[in-house]
Parts: structure tokens; sequence; C-alpha cells
């Protein structure tokens, strides 16, 4: 029985055109009484009232009484039976039948109250415009509107969706309707508010084949209102717009955003206003969902859209499945929309462009609070030559010269081999200075200051880095170098005096092939596919590095092992990106595009990240702080652990770097090593990328005691700990007192991408 009754509901699901039944025509009055009998209707008869209303606008400069109403709606009806006056409207799906005046005082009593915002005159002109609606559930809110207004006399309604459980938080139907198709409710509302209405339904949304007759058939558009998610039909319905010359109109539910495009008086116009460039209906064809990301970025303009909105973009398919839309933001993009297509068609209104109705800005706290500045503000002024020459002079008042003086062509190669080294976000914090037969390293901190980078762990590994490369050109130019660490003090910007002698030697074999490769060392964020190095390869490492500093190195291939290691430094990647300092600083290292990168000489230029158009869009989206900070206020941000997790994924093994005492000098000792191991590691044709988030955490969290780190992040990273513990637990039993400082991702992958530029040697070198 149930059963029954559901599928006979589902009979009426493509329903949505009422029937008229005029009482003075036999034909229809045979039906009507055939209705009445047979079915189990709902009946309204208001008629009265709607009579009082029609006389009542004929006299608007008096005011009636009953016994005036009792007088003039007799006069007005005649001879004519108030049963069979006007027109019975019945609509099947509700089973409702209405008693309504015909079609001329009806649509003259629903608009009087337009008047004198719509003239007579104009309301007769809306009444022969045909307004197409493609999308519908934005477009549902402003069909409804063009419907109440009466801003035309056809509407055409695009959509192939039925209705969902989640539309009804801006769909404006009953639970009843869900499963039904969205033409379908809309066309019944709006039937509902006035029959007489032409409304025309397309339950397949747009297509090749309906495109003529949605446009076209019964008479041209006057204009098109565009509110679809498809970017295919968003491109090819505006260029069959502009071949006709028909205006769109385009709502987006967010910051009152209306676009406007007049191809009626501008039959040249580039759609989306250019900014959908070489994109036409051929060549949407063939782009990947992917692909089209950065056209639909564009469209919108990614960097105008709400800060809520960027918010919620960044956890689709994360914490939701789509994009958000509200009801109060639905309603008034049909208001806008209404509103500008009346002005439109009655000729009030001729421009293009894009609009903003931002309520949040037009309606907000007269005293707005003002935001506090971060306390991140680089306390350090860049290091200059003079500086630089004050330490080297107080540095020879204690010390000699140097006994051995580099030829001018010994020096050009020895500081190209500096300057290639690798460093923290490629910030490059060193600059040098040759006097007197000593080349001095200078930590320059203006450039290397950051809240990432915990006790300077990253600057002085990168130093370690530059001395590292200078030893191994030395060596093999034949000159010996001594290398004095922090000769003033830790507290000294001179991280090292390093003097020269003919070596009486060659160098070993290790170092001269070093050496030899030095220049081809790269880093390689493309993604690989996980392969397994063999053991020759982890001790030819550790042969590179040899044993001088107690550097000690431990790493894991297990595939469970690195699936949880991906996720440990995929969650202190996400650390890093909510907090206000860390995602400023990661956004300052990122060159956008090689331009970008040529006019800084370093930074990371996003080619040689392997991005997919989804990512890439979703880096450009997350540089607006405000939308980050969102989601670190919710909780949220998972997107923001993908790239690292697809790297760990891709990675042969990732390998660890520890020292046996947490100081400045061995954190230099370990850039030396770590230019040994990736040097080895690339001439070997095995790709390196650091992974430094944890490392750099956990040491602010063990040695640092949770400095400047919010405390509810503090227990997260306390956790993520001990999982890290737990994963190398034998490797750090047996070495009590060591702290773990780099982690090396090491992967097979062809592609190493672009690579990082250096900064010109006038800038660094005096």
């Amino acid at each position: 029985m149930l059963s029954e009754k559901v599928h006979v509901t589902k009979q009426l699901n493509e329903s949505y055109r009422p029937e008229f039944f005029r009482l003075g025509n036999n034909q229809d009055k045979k039906s009507f009484d055939i209705l009445i009998e047979n079915a189990n209707i709902f009946v309204y008869d208001e008629m009265y009232d709607h009579l009082k209303e029609l006389v009542k606008s004929r006299h608007p400069s008096i005011k009636l009484k009953d016994a005036d109403y009792k007088v003039l709606i007799p006069k007005h009806v005649g001879d004519c039976p108030m049963d069979e006056y006007g027109v019975w409207v019945y609509y099947p799906w509700s089973r409702r039948l209405v008693h309504l005046l015909d079609e001329k005082e009806f649509v003259d009593i629903r608009t009087n109250r337009n008047k004198y915002k719509i003239t007579v005159e104009e309301q007769a002109l809306l009444a022969t415009k045909k307004i197409g609606v493609i999308g519908l559930s934005v477009g549902q809110s402003i069909a409804l509107t063009l419907a109440m207004e009466r801003t035309c006399g056809e509407i055409r309604l695009a959509d192939f969706d039925t209705a969902e459980l989640s539309n009804l938080n801006r769909l404006r139907t009953g639970v009843h309707n869900l499963g039904v198709l969205k033409t379908i409710i809309a066309a019944r509302e709006i039937a509902e508010i006035d029959p007489y209405l032409d409304v025309k339904i397309f339950n397949e949304g747009l297509n090749e084949n309906n495109i003529n007759d949605f446009f076209t058939e019964g008479g041209k558009l006057d204009i098109l209102v565009e509110v679809c998610d498809g970017l295919d039909i968003k491109i090819v319905s505006r260029f069959k717009a502009r071949e006709l010359g028909i205006p769109v109109v385009m709502d987006t539910n967010d910051r009152g955003m209306l676009d406007v495009e007049r191809f009626d008086l501008e039959p040249d116009r580039p759609i989306f206003h250019g900014l959908a460039g070489d994109l036409d209906p051929d060549k949407i064809k063939g782009l990947t969902n992917e692909e089209k990301v950065p056209y639909i970025l564009k469209m919108i303009g990614a960097e105008t859209i709400s800060t809520r909105l960027k918010a919620s973009m960044m956890e689709v398919e994360q914490s939701i499945n789509t994009w958000p839309q509200l009801a109060s933001s639905v309603t008034l993009g049909g208001a806008l929309t209404t509103d500008v297509c009346r002005r439109m068609l009655l000729d009030q209104y001729h421009d293009s462009g894009r609009y903003y109705v931002d309520l949040d800005q037009l309606v907000a706290d007269k005293e707005k609070k003002e935001k506090t500045a971060g306390n991140f503000v680089n306390p350090y002024t860049p290091l200059d030559k003079v500086a630089m020459e004050q330490a080297v002079q107080q540095y020879f008042e204690k010390e000699k010269t140097g006994e051995y003086a580099l030829t001018d062509e010994q020096l050009t190669k020895i500081t190209a081999a500096a300057i290639a080294a690798p460093s923290a976000g490629n910030n490059q914090p060193w600059k040098w200075m040759y006097r007197n037969g000593v080349l001095f390293l200078f930590h320059d901190q203006h450039r290397s200051w950051s809240w990432g980078d915990y006790a300077s762990m990253g600057a002085f590994m990168g130093l370690g880095t530059g001395i590292e490369n200078v030893h191994l050109q030395a060596g093999a130019l034949g000159l010996q170098d001594a290398v004095a660490l922090f000769p003033g003090g830790d507290a000294s910007t001179i991280v090292a005096a390093i003097r020269f002698r003919p070596s009486g030697q060659p160098a070993d074999a290790m170092s001269l092939s070093l050496a030899g490769n030095m220049f081809t060392r790269y880093t390689n964020r493309k993604l690989g596919a996980r392969q397994k190095l063999p053991g020759t390869f982890y001790s030819g490492i550790k042969e590179a590095i040899g044993e001088e500093g107690g550097i000690k190195i431990f790493y894991t291939d297990d595939d469970q092992k690195l699936s949880e290691l991906g996720k440990i430094i995929a969650a202190c990647d996400k650390v890093r990106l909510l907090h206000e300092q860390g995602h400023e600083e990661f956004y300052s290292e990122i060159r956008w595009n090689k331009e970008h990168a040529a006019e800084h000489s370093d930074g990371i230029e996003l080619a040689a990240v392997d991005l997919t158009q989804s990512e890439l869009a979703g880096f450009r989206v997350a540089r607006d702080w405000s939308a980050v900070e969102l989601l670190s206020r919710w909780d949220k941000g998972d997107a923001f652990m993908k790239l690292s997790t697809k790297a760990v994924e891709a990675a042969s093994s990732i390998m660890i770097f520890a020292v046996p005492e947490f100081s400045s000098k061995e954190l230099v000792m370990a850039g030396r090593a770590v230019e040994r191991a990736w040097i080895y590691a690339n001439a070997n044709g095995v790709s390196v990328h650091p992974v430094l988030s944890s490392a750099f955490f956990f040491n602010r969290l063990v040695h640092g005691k949770g400095l400047d780190i919010p405390p509810h992040v503090v227990d997260k990273l306390k956790t993520l700990r001990e999982k890290f513990i737990s994963i190398f637990k034998q490797d750090l039993d047996s070495m009590p007192g060591y702290s773990e400082v780099f982690l090396m991702k090491l992967a097979i992958a062809d592609d190493i991408g672009v690579r990082s530029l250096r900064k010109p040697k006038e800038e660094i070198f005096y």
C-alpha cells in the first residue's frame, strides 16, 4: 500500500503546468465538474476579496466602505455568476483548486504595488520580454524574484539536477520536493505565484542538442542569467549569447558580486571581460577538471572572493564536499539580478562590469577593532660592508694575517663554490669577505631570521654547506684549508675564518669526486615513484660524510614507517602554515614565476614544485592570512598536509642527521655533512629534498621548551614527537644526547624542475 502511494506521488513529479477552467466555456465546465466530482482536492475561493482589491485599485482616491463594495462589485461583475467569474486554476501536484481573476485583472492587481517604481507602460513592456536562467540553486531565487516582480513575460529554466537535502539551506522548497527536478520545483513555485507567466523548462540542463531552442525557440532571449557550476556551460552559453547579441548577467552569491556582459551593446566584447583568456567551446572540451581550475579562479576573481569562501575552498574535499552557499547570499543575488535585469530591459542601464554589494563592508561595526601587529618585525638590519670591515679589523687585532694569498683565479673559483651552496628556503644567509689571506664567512641575520628557524638552525646548517663547498673547491685546487669557527665567539657575526695553504698531497678521491659534482648538485621537489635504494648507497653516503664532528645519520625505507613519518612531517608543515608568522615567512620564500624569481634571486620558484593545477590554485588562495586564520581557529587546514604527504609517499627513504650537542658549531658541522651527502646522492642519480619543519619544531619543543608556540600546538607537537621517537627508537637509543637536526628525503625522480637562483656575487662577496 505504501509503495503504491509512493509510486503515484512520483508520477506527479513531472507535473508543473497548472490547468485552467473558465466555466463560461462548456468544455471547461464539463472537465471542471469531473474534477470536482472525482478528485480528492482542496478548493480555495477568495474571489470576493480579489474583486474588492480590483475595485479598490480603480478608485484609489476614495476610501471605500463595505457598503461601497456591495454596490461596486456587482456592478463590475454584471450578470456573470460569481462561481463563473474569472478562472479556476488547478495545481495537480498539490491538488489545490484556486479561484482567481483572469489574466489581465490578475496581473493588474498583482503588480499594483509595483507602481510607480515600475510604471504601467514599463510593466507592459516587461511582459513582452524573455529571460533564460541556467542553474537553479542560485538561479531559483533569481527566477522567483523575476516572477514576483513580473520582470518578464516568459522565463526559461535549465538545470539537470534534482533537489537534495543539503540544497535546502538555500533552495526555497519543502522536504516533500526532495528528489524532484529543480526545474520542476521552480516552475511550480512560479505557477503558484502567477499561473499566467509562461515558463519553459529544460530538464537536461543546457547542451548542444537544446541550446538553440533555449536561446531562440519562440523568440530570442532578451537576457541570459547564467548561475551554473559547470565551466563548460559558462563558456558555451556566453559564446552563444555573444553570437546572438544577448546580454549575460551572473551572480556569484559571495560578497554580493554581480557580473554583467552587454553583448547586445558590445558585440565584440571578450567573454568574462577577457578573464577566460583563450578559452572557447572547442578548447574547453579537451580540458580535464584539473586543467580548468586556473581558468575558474581567474574568472571568479580568487583575490576578491570573501575571506570565508577562501577558507572554505581550502576545506573542499577535506572536511566539506564542495564550496558553501548561504540562503542570505542567494536571496540577495535574486534581488540584485532582478533589479539589474529590469533596468537593462527598460533601457535604464547600459554598462558591462563587475559589481559588489558586500554587506560585510556596507553593514559593519562603526568602530572596527584594529588588528594588532604581529611580533615578527625583523629585529636585524641587513649586514653591510662597513660592519663586516669593522669585525674583520677586530679579528686582525688579535690574529695574524694569512700566510698564503689566493690568486684571483683561485678566489673566483672558491667564491663561486661558496655561493652555490644550498640554504633553508634558499634564503642565502651569508656574506663573504676576503682580507689579508683570510676568507671570512658572515651570518647575515636579517636574511635568515624567522620564527620557523629555531635558534637559527637552518641558517647555521646553510652556512655549513657554504664552508664545505669552499673546502671541496680548495682541495680540488691543490689547497688545504683551515677553518676556525666563531673566532670572535658565538655572538659574533663572523661564523668562520678560513685560511689556505698549498697542500703537500692531493685531496682524497671522495673529496675530489664531490668537488667535481658540486655545481651539479640540485634540490628536486618533483615526485617520483618509490624505489628501494641499495645498501651500498647508504654505506657510500656514510663514507662521504666521514666521522669528523661526530655527526651521525640514520634512515628508514620501511613503507609503514615512511607512511607514519609522512604524516608527522605533514602535520609539522601544517603547524607552520597555520601560524601567522610562519605563514608570512612561508609565502615570503615563494617565487610565483620566472620573472619574480629573477627579480629577487632567492627563494623557491613554484615551477620547481610538483603541483597540480588545483594545488597551485590552493597556494594562491592560501596567501590570504585572514582566510588561513579562520582555518587555524576552526582547527582545520588538513589540505596543507597534502603536499608533504605526497612527497614522502614518493620517497625511497628519509635520512636524518643528528649532532652530539645542540650548538651553533655542531649545526655548522651538520651542514657540512649534509652538503657532502647531498652531492654524493645527486652524483649517484638520487634526488634530495630537505623536509625540515619537524626538526625545527621538535628542537624548539625540546631545547626551547616550546618557545613561542601556542599551548594547544605544544600538545600536538609532543604527540608528534613521541610518534617520531617510536619510529626511530632503536637508532635514537644508540645515540643518547644526540639531537636530530636535518631530515633529507631521498628519491628517484628524473625531472628536477627549475633550479633556484643565487644572489649575484657583488651583493654577497667583498
